[in-house]
């Protein structure tokens, strides 16, 4: 199976980062290794376990979260993301180890479980599988338990020396011969006695049973260590690791272990994970460079590895955002020291999916968590949050002894211009959404092969990208799907034709994995359809272009959503697809294969706009939208969902463009841009990163816009000629040659004609 994909076949939803439209550089890594958090009450450091984009601490024995939210994750009884500490709900004393999953958490406390988060694969422990915003007990552990490991979507704990899993177990990473899912839990077969640590990376598990190492599950990279690549349901001895075991830590894809205070590890090393100098994969144990002694405790991610060595925090493998912790972002195929001025010791240190914390004691005996690396969710723990290439303190924590067991916890973006009828590209490339023949993503505008010129209108969709050239249909970049309707499901590098589309092409519009276009007045697409976003009555995919059913003729104006597609056809805006959030508007959330009206909107439509979960129009009197507005998306002053259109605060007249991102929106208004709705990465442009509920005047675009475009978390514009983005540029989206989010707009191409992004619609 695609990992990706099972990821998330329960989550999609709104601003899950599990969405395969949010895949990006780091498809093939889904979770941040989950490993160990150890009761302990002496000086020994404490183990540690880490998540997905959420971060977790105990202070006083009182269990604290911060970071994202959606699943309730943080556990304070709701789901707004949080950039500072919060005191998980019923959990203020008694606390002794807490760890985080990708979207659960769960604690011992008193010497039971207790955990909450998401739930569709039983995650949680308690005989359900609903999602559950506070603690809950997980049946059968209220007492006896020493040791908690949570992996993606499964849960594991040392009880009585026995090791017990619940939770999804496709792969078997649950250990007891099966791949049945479990909602309480089980016991894994063999480990009845002499547990001493426990691990969970994505789809396999690890102990430390007898001084011996045993690990059972997925192990498609070698993670078992076991010198195969053969799934195991139950659990196997580690080759050439028969004692001297005391820790244990389990990434996506790897896996390392100390043993008797040297590092080893093994399984996928793409990244140089596993510290031996090289990227090469390891099917059994190898040394750790430079960590022959001292090693004390070890945590893994997908992409890269900490551990404490003779008292010295080190980490190595990937290192993009900072998440080694060395003030810089080249990643290292050996340990690299983390950079903490000002304190004494490290006791503790957790790999996050993107980013890593540590629990030092700083001078004066004062014992702190830092964080560094990536903070789009908030999960360094900051009031302010940005990316930091070097620790820095979690803010809200308070100070002293009180601070024990640590968790942390945890998309693809690309833009295109026309230039002087030429398709320039810059962003994430890893399918060849850029155009340029190659895989290699750019932080600067490259040239999109054989579109010098001719180009009229560009759209980019999740890891595709189509054009409109002297009025034929061309598309590049991920096609699993069918998405570059060129008939075969072959990934492109460069642009093809779409099957059948050599003329009349007047809009074209491109969503997560399907694919639009206005022809000769009637409306035609292609690609991923099991949500009718192709409007042909069906929920098959197709590879060439299909007839949207009553759509042929007529036709002004189109745009795709992530799931969803709407067009303005004789005034009238109707829409087809997904709609689990509204986004079709017609007061329902049932899926539509064919075309609906949308309520209220049956004549006087100009345009259409989608966004993610979300849709817009512009009226002779203003703009309205619907669907997902969690972070004020639809611009009328709430956070409240709506299934029909709404107005938008303050925008009557004087509408000329209108834009869709992931979970904001944009608008040209006389001239000025104005945006509102979800702000963490600055793509609202209003110079602070406070989530949007009215429109926004973006800093300083108040005249002469004249064409907009949107991603996931990052908006653009063309003023005056000139291309500026401004938002999330984690993967180079806003094209100015850096790797850091602006809230401002910042200068990607002096001279523009037209620009689009990835957020589905453009105009």
């Amino acid at each position: 199976m695609n990992g990706r994909a099972d990821a998330c076949r329960n989550t999609r939803r709104p601003r899950g980062q599990c969405t395969p439209w949010a895949i990006g550089l780091f498809a093939s890594i889904i979770l941040a290794g989950t490993r160990i958090a150890l009761a302990s009450t002496t000086a020994t450091p404490i183990a540690v376990t880490t998540g997905y984009y959420h971060s977790c601490a105990i202070v006083d024995g009182a269990a604290q979260c911060w970071g994202y939210n959606d699943f309730g994750q943080l556990g304070d009884g709701s789901v707004i993301d949080r950039s500072s500490p919060v005191t998980v709900t019923g959990l203020e004393s008694g606390v002794t180890a807490i760890a985080a999953g990708a979207y659960h958490t769960c604690a011992i406390v008193n010497g039971g479980v207790k955990c909450w988060g998401r739930n569709p694969d039983g995650e949680i422990g308690n005989g359900a599988t609903i999602d559950s915003h506070v603690a809950v007990a997980v049946s059968g552990l209220g007492s006896g338990v020493s040791a908690i490991a949570l992996g993606q979507y499964q849960t594991c704990a040392i009880a009585s020396g026995a090791v017990k899993c619940w939770g999804w177990n496709a792969y078997g990473q649950l250990g007891d011969g099966s791949t049945t899912t479990r909602t309480t839990p089980v016991a894994v077969s063999g480990i009845a006695a002499g547990a001493q640590a426990i691990s969970l990376g994505g789809y396999h598990g690890c102990a430390v049973v007898g001084g011996a190492a045993k690990c059972w599950g997925n192990n498609f990279s070698g993670q078992l260590g076991n010198g195969t690549t053969s799934q195991n349901l139950t659990p196997v001895d580690v080759s050439g690791l028969g004692a001297g075991v005391t820790d244990v830590a389990s990434s996506f894809s790897s896996s390392c272990a100390v043993v008797s205070g040297s590092l080893k590890c093994w399984g996928a090393n793409d990244k140089g994970q596993l510290g031996d100098g090289s990227t090469t994969q390891r099917l059994t144990p190898v040394a750790v460079s430079g960590a022959a002694t001292g090693a004390t405790v070890v945590s893994a991610t997908g992409l890269h590895t900490c551990a404490i060595i003779s008292g010295v925090a080190r980490c190595w493998g990937y290192n993009i955002l900072g998440e080694l912790g060395n003030g810089t972002n080249n990643s290292s195929s050996t340990p690299v020291a983390v950079t903490l001025t000002g304190i004494a010791s490290v006791s503790s240190i957790a790999a996050g999916y993107l980013h890593t914390c540590a629990r030092v004691t700083a001078t004066g005996n004062v014992a702190q968590i830092r964080c560094w690396g990536n903070d789009v969710n908030g999960e360094l723990g900051r009031s302010s949050p940005l990316q930091q290439f070097s620790p820095v303190a979690v803010t809200g924590l308070g100070s002293g002894s009180g601070i024990g067991a640590l968790a942390t916890g945890s998309t693809s973006s690309h833009t295109c211009a026309v230039v002087s009828g030429a398709a320039r590209c810059w962003g994430s490339n890893g399918s060849g959404q850029l155009g340029n023949n190659t895989f290699v993503d750019t932080n600067m505008p490259t040239q999109v092969s054989t579109l010098a010129s001719g180009v009229a209108v560009i759209s980019g969709g999740g890891s595709h990208t189509c054009a409109i050239v002297s009025g034929a249909a061309k598309c590049w970049g991920l096609n699993t799907n069918g998405q570059l309707g060129d008939g075969t499901a072959l990934t492109r590098t460069t642009p093809v034709a779409v099957t059948g589309l050599t003329s009349g092409v007047t809009a074209i519009a491109s969503g997560l994995a399907h694919t639009c276009a206005i022809v000769n007045g009637g409306v035609r697409c292609w690609g991923r359809n099991p949500d009718g976003e192709l409007g042909n009555g069906l929920t098959v995919d197709s590879h060439v272009p299909v007839a949207v059913t009553g759509l042929t003729s007529g036709v002004t104006w189109i745009a795709a959503g992530a799931y969803h597609t709407c067009a303005v056809a004789a005034g009238a805006v109707r829409c087809w697809g997904w709609n689990s959030n509204g986004q079709l508007g017609d007061g329902t959330l049932m899926a539509r294969s064919t075309p609906i009206v949308v309520s209220g909107i049956a004549s006087g439509a100009t345009r259409v706009a989608a966004g993610g979960y979300h849709s817009c129009a512009v009226l002779p009197d203003g703009v309205r939208c619907w669907g997902y507005n969690a972070d004020g998306e639809l611009g009328n002053n709430t956070a409240d969902e709506s299934h029909v259109p709404v107005n938008v605060s303050g925008l009557g007249t004087g509408v000329s463009a209108l834009i869709g991102g992931g979970y904001h929106t944009c608008a040209i208004v006389n001239g000025g841009v104005q945006c509102w709705g979800y702000n963490l990465e600055g793509q609202v442009g209003s110079g602070n990163q406070n989530d949007a509920l009215a429109p926004t005047a973006v800093i300083g675009l108040a005249s002469g816009a004249v064409s907009l475009g949107a991603g996931q978390y990052h908006s653009c514009a063309i003023v005056g000629g000139v291309d500026k983005c401004w938002g999330s540029d984690f993967q180079s989206e806003l094209g100015d040659g850096r790797l850091d989010h602006s809230t401002t707009p910042v200068v990607a191409l002096p001279h523009s004609d037209v620009i689009f992004a990835n957020g589905f619609d453009g105009t």
